[in-house]
């Protein structure tokens, strides 16, 4: 891997990541990014998003609506779950099992390096209503 310089920006986008668990879109993450560095670059933000995306810091998440791209700075394996109709996004852990899959036996598999599972529905808040309508 390249050796690369650790950067301010870089920093302080991590450090977003790291202390919110909303999975935020890269324009979220400028605002809270120009509270401290007030002349940051909505093209810095997503330039050091890739970079860091590359390196296998942060993961890219596309809502199931096709709405804004998100980010995640939890590296650890889990799932995420979006929510149809409050466009809600949060972490569900795996699955036993899941951390470690074994597909050897899968045709044309050499090695897994990540899982990417996508669970999608109506969360707690938004099925109480659908539910009371059906009783």
């Amino acid at each position: 891997m390249k050796k690369t310089r650790h950067t301010r920006q870089r920093g302080i986008i991590l450090d977003i990541l790291h202390d919110t668990k909303t999975h935020p879109t890269a324009e979220a993450i400028y605002r809270d990014a120009r509270r401290i560095i007030p002349n940051i670059s909505l093209g810095t933000v997503y330039r050091n998003l890739g970079f860091l995306q590359g390196q296998g810091l942060v993961r890219e998440i596309r809502p199931a609506d096709g709405g804004s791209t998100r980010f995640d700075g939890e590296m650890a394996a889990h799932a995420h779950f979006h929510c149809l109709n409050c466009g809600a996004l949060f972490d569900v852990p795996l699955p036993q099992g899941f951390e470690q899959p074994s597909c050897s036996d899968a045709e044309g598999i050499a090695r897994i390096s990540a899982i990417d599972l996508h669970l999608i529905g109506s969360c707690a808040g938004c099925a109480e209503p659908e539910m009371a309508l059906t009783h």
